[in-house]
């Protein structure tokens, strides 16, 4: 697909997720004439500023779709009035809501190749926590042939209140402080769950997408709490291979999305800065199995990011 025969349309510009990939898209500078803002007919008419410019969404309505577009899905209510709507002609649909499972889920690190022999239009950029988990899983799993693993999944909320935001930051690192990581699993007991009901099926979801990656069984166990910016999740990764601890070390130091931090530092006060990156903290080996942190900052090393990625691989 060339770039002057296609448009950019992000469906649900009001959205959480609908801001941010327009965003994203003005950081990597695709150009003003190539995005369309779309909304639905009620909401129309949004104002955004992108480009130095505004831009004012259309109604999806009266938007021709037998033309060419990529378009990214961005507001559930969409996919749920008009579900076949939008795969046609040279169209493709990346879904940024999950409500569409049997979408093929594509992490360009990991399977970006997938692209190449795709029959259908409709792509699934995966969850925040399906893409963290799956890019530090998957080089254990090669290395070391990964038997199970199981995760304690803190992740970091949107939707907080905003005048309960900073006192409970401030609690949940004192509960990383204070908890030892041999305790990581009562977590769920010390979270704030201040998640809207839309995201009751998250779990569910990240099972569905890691599928696509890991063959091996993967429990997750979630909970939400407002940690800095993002999400920490406690893994632990049952090996076939006995891993050693200056292996692991370097398996990760390699990976260019990858920072190990210093063990010393307590869990959750590492402030992300927005950096694409995944850190790695308090590696530790017993036997056959491996265990550390994974802190991530989900609006950089998650699905945001990896749609605006499937992007520049699909006008490559």
């Amino acid at each position: 697909m060339k770039q002057k025969n296609y448009t950019i349309a992000v469906l649900g510009t009001k959205t959480p997720v609908g801001k941010e990939i327009l965003a994203e898209l003005d950081r990597q500078n695709y150009p003003p004439e190539l995005i369309q803002p779309l909304d639905l007919h009620q909401e129309a008419g949004n104002t955004i500023a992108y480009h130095n410019q505004l831009l004012v969404s259309s109604a999806l309505d009266l938007f021709d779709l037998t033309q060419p577009h990529i378009l990214f899905l961005c507001e559930p209510r969409i996919f749920e009035r008009y579900p076949h709507h939008f795969l046609h002609g040279k169209n493709w649909l990346i879904d940024c809501t999950g409500k569409i499972q049997k979408a093929a889920c594509i992490i360009p690190e990991l399977n970006g190749n997938t692209l190449r022999c795709l029959r259908h239009k409709c792509l699934c950029a995966p969850n925040s926590a399906a893409i963290a988990l799956a890019r530090c899983l998957k080089p254990i799993h090669e290395k070391y042939h990964l038997i199970q693993a199981q995760a304690t999944a803190i992740l970091g909320a949107w939707y907080a209140q905003p005048t309960l935001v900073e006192p409970l930051i401030q609690q949940t690192r004192h509960c990383f402080a204070q908890t030892p990581v041999a305790q990581a699993n009562i977590y769920p007991m010390l979270a704030f769950n201040l998640i809207p009901d839309f995201f009751k099926d998250i779990t569910p979801l990240i099972y569905h997408q890691l599928k696509c990656f890991l063959p091996s069984p993967i429990q997750l166990h979630t909970c939400f709490a407002p940690v800095l910016r993002g999400g920490a999740f406690f893994i632990q990764a049952l090996l076939q291979n006995i891993p050693h601890m200056n292996g692991v070390r370097s398996l990760f130091q390699q990976k260019s999305f990858c920072r190990v931090l210093d063990s010393a530092q307590p869990i959750g006060t590492h402030d992300l800065l927005a950096e694409d990156k995944l850190y790695i903290q308090n590696i530790d080996i017993n036997k056959n199995t491996v265990s550390f942190w994974l802190i991530q900052d989900p609006l950089q090393t998650g699905f945001i990011q990896n749609a605006v990625q499937i992007l520049s691989l699909l006008i490559k």
